[in-house]
């Protein structure tokens, strides 16, 4: 992969990385606290639904790390070494993490009596957006885990064609 190319990819991680910093520490508790301003009644789930927003966004920022790392590999060419699967592992461990974050959301709204200000569709859209985050991270993280294992595999086959010649 050109160094280039690997660069620019580190740099948009990177700025992800920034970009999920400040939400956490700007955008997501002013938005809570506007939120409440505009329907007071939102006070009761404000301090739940705001960590649970941080820790998936922190969840986010541990997988670009993990993709960072393989992206440093990738401009090595060091991504068929034994140390390429501790980033993989990190991958699946955030993915994982988030699906737990997710399905804590999920659980969370199915049995909180979230107030609504018009018709509940907000309330809806929550539940049925972190019922299918919860599927979409559990398939992904288990589309990793596949990864990891061809990874696995093609290092212990590059070792004995390294034996071998």
């Amino acid at each position: 992969m050109s160094r280039a190319v690997v660069f620019f990819l580190q740099a948009l991680l990177a700025f992800a990385f920034l970009c999920g910093l400040f939400a956490q520490v700007a955008v997501i508790p002013a938005t809570a606290a506007n939120e409440v301003e505009n329907f007071p009644p939102y006070e009761s789930v404000r301090v739940p639904l705001v960590v649970l927003a941080i820790v998936f966004v922190a969840c986010l920022q541990l997988l670009a790390v993990a993709l960072g790392g393989m992206l440093h590999r990738a401009g090595q060419g060091t991504v068929f070494e034994s140390g390429a699967l501790t980033w993989t592992s990190v991958a699946i461990s955030a993915l994982a993490a988030g699906a737990v974050v997710l399905a804590g959301l999920f659980v969370y709204v199915t049995f909180t009596d979230i107030p609504s200000p018009a018709d509940g569709m907000e309330v809806l859209g929550l539940w049925m957006g972190s019922g299918a985050g919860t599927v979409a991270a559990i398939g992904v993280a288990l589309l990793v885990v596949v990864g990891r294992q061809w990874l696995g595999r093609a290092i212990a086959q590059r070792a004995e064609l390294e034996q071998v010649v």
